[in-house]
């Protein structure tokens, strides 16, 4: 099966990426990776600080100096891979829709994807585009939803793996839902990585399942409803320190 991988240029998608890696030993491989999540803007300092910091992580894991342009770490994390990686500002067009035509993957899989997929990048691979979301769907729609369960002050958070069946966003079938306890005593960052350690499994026999069983004939509508959160303002991060919780 050809399957085409979206990620993004995080931490998290590193290791997403190193744990399903091994799970998909039969699969025809290749990513395609965003540099950021959503259209360019100001970031609060405090998220600068953290990719900052997921960076360093990454050319540490990596092997890599700290000096190491993104070039270099797109080529090492290639190498430990064994895939090709190619960055895009999305798939909807340009050079991103001409490789989705080229590869014709039977099955898209999007894990922390920066760009909203349309109906256009949807329609070509025959066995749909799964979405891992980081967040309990249809509650967390949207972006850092493990930010926003801490800042709720809810004992617990998990994961979402569900169709992306056109432009909506985080609206589509979920095929499974997760929960995992919430520890406000960990940090942010570590606590997003245990998520994607418990998530990644499971969507590879998710993934497995719709190569042997196929797309399916019919859709629910279980996600529309909740809410959409989206990048946390100053305000938020400055209430989160109050609180004494950390990012990293």
């Amino acid at each position: 099966m050809r399957l085409l991988l979206l990620t993004n240029r995080d931490f998290a998608s590193y290791t997403a990426l190193e744990r399903l890696r091994p799970l998909l030993q039969s699969q025809n491989i290749r990513v395609l990776q965003t540099t950021q999540v959503g259209m360019p803007q100001a970031v609060p300092g405090a998220l600068r600080d953290l990719a900052k910091h997921e960076q360093g992580l990454l050319k540490a894991q990596l092997r890599l100096s700290g000096g190491a342009d993104w070039p270099a770490v797109q080529n090492a994390l290639s190498q430990q891979l064994a895939v090709p990686i190619t960055t895009v500002a999305g798939v909807n067009q340009g050079k991103g829709f001409e490789i989705l035509q080229s590869f014709q993957p039977d099955l898209m899989v999007s894990i922390r994807f920066g760009s909203i997929l349309q109906p256009r990048a949807i329609s070509v691979p025959s066995l749909g585009v799964i979405n891992l979301h980081s967040g309990l769907l249809p509650d967390y729609r949207g972006v850092m939803a493990t930010f926003w369960s801490l800042l709720h002050g809810r004992s617990h958070y998990g994961y979402s793996i569900h169709d992306i069946v056109d432009a909506g966003i985080d609206t589509g079938p979920i095929i499974q839902r997760e929960t995992l306890p919430l520890d406000r005593k960990k940090d942010y960052l570590s606590q997003l990585l245990t998520l994607y350690q418990e998530a990644v499994p499971a969507l590879a026999r998710v993934i497995d399942q719709r190569e042997q069983q196929g797309r399916p004939k019919c859709w629910s509508k279980d996600a529309e409803a909740g809410r959409y959160y989206s990048t946390p303002t100053e305000s938020d991060l400055a209430q989160f320190n109050d609180l004494g919780l950390r990012l990293f």
